[in-house]
């Protein structure tokens, strides 16, 4: 019975054992063919292939104010792009016809108007060929394209392999010119700039490495904080063959968008300082049509945050984002009106009537004065007539004139004798005090604030003078006597006797004398200290020059106790992801004044005076809860010789007098009196900050 079953199946299981047979010796000849006939086709083939790890860009960090409002980030700009590998996939039709087909939906789009659908499709073939060689990387046909083109692409998507619409992270700054100068902008690197940020401690700890290409801050908080802005850059693995066209592709590891940056900038704040710094500017130029331009400075005197920043003309960061006109390139970079330039930071400025604080401080630690002392306004009082000359009169319309006048009177009416004459006592006493105090209250040295672009000020004495003007001179001077030996040198050698030669000689030490006369002469009224300079810079004006920054820190300096606090503008940096707190600025007190708490107390009274009796008494009369201090300021800015003299309002206040919070100062350029000006740009930064309201 076995037997009959065995026989019953044995030829099913011979042809099962063919047919298997046949498949394996079918298998068997291809592999020969693939290993022996074609091998060196494919390994040709393969080894024509090419890895790339093509770095993936990750989404910029936002920058915020102090109560979370976005002031900077990166939203989708959508644009059309065309990718190799799926454009290869194209129907018989061909992968130019896809291209032509493109050209046509985009022809109503294209920036060159009067181009046709054939010369549009040259273009998009030239963008092609242009990138042969990184065919992986899609190539990227038109920028911000709008919905109905993205619609009319979605629609026709089986006619366009290859063509999609992509969201490409642009940058964007929705609160247009607010704060515009410190948030800075990006664009590409610049191959000057890779070194320098390549530098960068963050950078470099965290291993980045900048390259061409890059997309970078260019000033401001964009450029300060890029290490933490920009994230870190994903990757993704492309193989492409030996043509460059792209075969295959991987993502290896996703980007980590940048870090959140928050700032202490309070972006309502920061709203009513420039907006009532646009108003008097536009006021000021009824009166005067050269004014343009201003600046002003709110800092916490308690810690050195800064909570407002305004100057104008206002910079509108989205204006410099892509392609850039001549237009908007002038208004940006070119003359002294240029919109990038940070007057607050960058600006240099006599601070005139504003620097009597520091004087009157001087005078004090220097002890030839005390608050109670008083001095007849009036020119008599400078010295005899010699010295008088060298001196300014009170300023017209000053009710000072001829009176007595004391420290307290002499801040509140902005004194210029009273100041002067304490001036010229502390240089003639202690001729390099006034700069050391200068120096520790925050006026000259740079603060060390957290973005770029800060200007050293000028804080003088009579060393400074000398230093400063005296290599001048002594040039000067060697090169009359290089021209005298030149111009007689030949002379001197053809001389035919002795008789001849001395009398060359002669006129040569006679040219020599009268050049060591004018040199003497520009060392004593030049470069020597003279009554003049203590006279005028005692009162703000002379040499001094301060940034708008450097006063506000100055009066939060003097207000405070005596710390003076290195400003900064970033309160925190943030995971955008998790919303953890990665890093913390703290208050970093640079210096304690040497100054007395006695000397504060007086200069601090003084300045109290001023909006109660003195020069702004007005200015606060409608808001009954404002307590503090200030100084007005009108401070020349050309020459008395020049064809017209030119003037600019200061002002400077802190409140509330008991426990001061904040420290403002600010410049109106070609205003006149700061308290008609400036003072009103201070009044509303302080205003908004306590929530003050005029009462009528």
């Amino acid at each position: 019975m076995e037997e009959q079953e065995r026989k019953k199946f044995r030829p099913r299981i011979w042809g099962l054992t063919a047919v298997v047979s046949f498949v394996f010796l079918i298998l068997g000849a291809n592999l020969w063919k693939l290993q022996m006939v074609s091998g060196t086709y494919y390994q040709e083939k393969a080894q024509g292939n090419f890895m790339h790890i093509v770095p993936v860009r990750p989404m910029r960090g936002d920058v915020i104010d102090a109560r979370g409002k976005v002031l900077a980030t990166s939203v989708p700009q959508f644009d059309v792009t065309l990718d190799w590998l799926e454009l290869q996939k194209a129907n018989k039709d061909g992968w130019k016809d896809v291209v032509a087909r493109l050209a046509h939906f985009v022809k109503p789009y294209w920036s060159i108007k009067s181009e046709t659908e054939a010369l549009i499709k040259e273009d998009i073939l030239f963008m092609i060929q242009n990138q042969q060689w990184e065919r992986y990387r899609p190539v990227s046909i038109l920028s911000d394209v709008p919905q109905k083109l993205q619609a009319v692409i979605a629609e026709h998507a089986d006619e366009l392999p290859g063509v999609s619409i992509e969201a490409m992270p642009v940058r964007s700054y929705p609160q247009q010119t607010l704060a515009g100068q410190i948030l800075g902008y990006v664009r590409e690197i610049d191959e000057s700039e890779i070194d320098q940020f390549n530098q960068d401690p963050v950078a470099k700890e965290k291993g980045m490495t900048y390259a061409s290409g890059d997309l970078v801050g260019k000033m401001g908080i964009e450029k300060s904080y890029d290490a933490w802005l920009r994230g870190e850059e994903g990757s993704q693995q492309i193989i492409v063959d030996n043509l460059g066209r792209p075969i295959a592709k991987q993502v290896l590891s996703d980007p980590v968008p940048g870090k959140t940056i928050q700032l202490t900038i309070d972006a309502n704040l920061q709203q009513a300082v420039e907006q009532e710094l646009e108003r008097i500017i536009q006021e000021t130029k009824k009166k005067n049509p050269k004014a343009e331009a201003g600046a002003a400075v709110v800092i916490d005197v308690n810690t050195g945050k800064i909570l407002a920043m305004a100057s104008r003309p206002f910079m509108n960061p989205n204006e410099l984002i892509g392609k850039i006109s001549d237009e908007v390139s002038a208004k940006y970079f070119t003359g002294s009106d240029a919109a990038t330039f940070n007057r607050s930071l960058s600006g240099l400025y006599p601070p005139g009537s504003t620097f009597k604080m520091l004087t009157a401080m001087t005078a004090l630690e220097a002890g030839v004065v005390t608050p109670k002392e008083s001095i007849i306004s009036s020119m008599a009082s400078l010295g005899p007539a010699s010295i008088q000359a060298q001196g300014f009169p009170e300023w017209t319309g000053s009710p000072m004139v001829g009176r007595s006048v004391n420290l307290r009177q002499a801040l509140a009416w902005s004194s210029d004798i009273y100041f002067e004459i304490m001036g010229k006592r502390a240089f003639d006493s202690q001729p390099e005090l006034l700069r050391k105090l200068a120096s520790e209250f925050g006026l000259g040295p740079i603060s060390g604030i957290d973005i770029p672009g800060e200007t050293k000020g000028i804080s003088p004495s009579p060393s400074w003078k000398r230093d400063y003007f005296k290599p001048y001179y002594d040039k000067k001077y060697q090169q009359a006597l290089d021209a005298i030996d030149k111009k007689y040198a030949e002379a001197l050698t053809q001389a035919q006797d002795d008789k001849t030669k001395k009398h060359i000689q002669g006129q040569v030490d006679a040219e020599k004398n009268l050049a060591k006369f004018n040199y003497q002469q520009d060392l004593t009224y030049h470069v020597e200290w003279r009554p003049f300079d203590s006279f005028n810079n005692a009162i703000g004006q002379g040499y001094n020059s301060y940034s708008i920054l450097q006063l506000a820190n100055y009066v939060a300096t003097t207000v405070n106790g005596g710390r003076h606090y290195r400003p900064y503008l970033v309160d925190k940096i943030i995971d955008p992801v998790s919303k953890k707190v990665i890093k913390e600025m703290k208050p970093d007190v640079l210096n304690t004044v040497s100054a007395s708490p006695e000397t504060l107390a007086a200069v601090k009274d003084g300045m109290r005076a001023v909006m109660t009796e003195g020069t702004a008494g007005n200015l606060f009369a409608n808001v009954p809860e404002f307590s503090g201090g200030g100084k007005t300021g009108t401070a020349q800015t050309q020459s008395k010789t020049a064809a017209s003299i030119g003037y600019n309002g200061m002002f400077v206040a802190f409140a509330p007098y008991d426990k001061p919070q904040i420290a403002v100062a600010g410049v109106v350029s070609d205003a006149e009196h700061g308290g008609s000006s400036a003072g009103y740009v201070a009044k509303a930064a302080i205003m908004k900050y306590f929530g003050w309201q005029e009462k009528p």
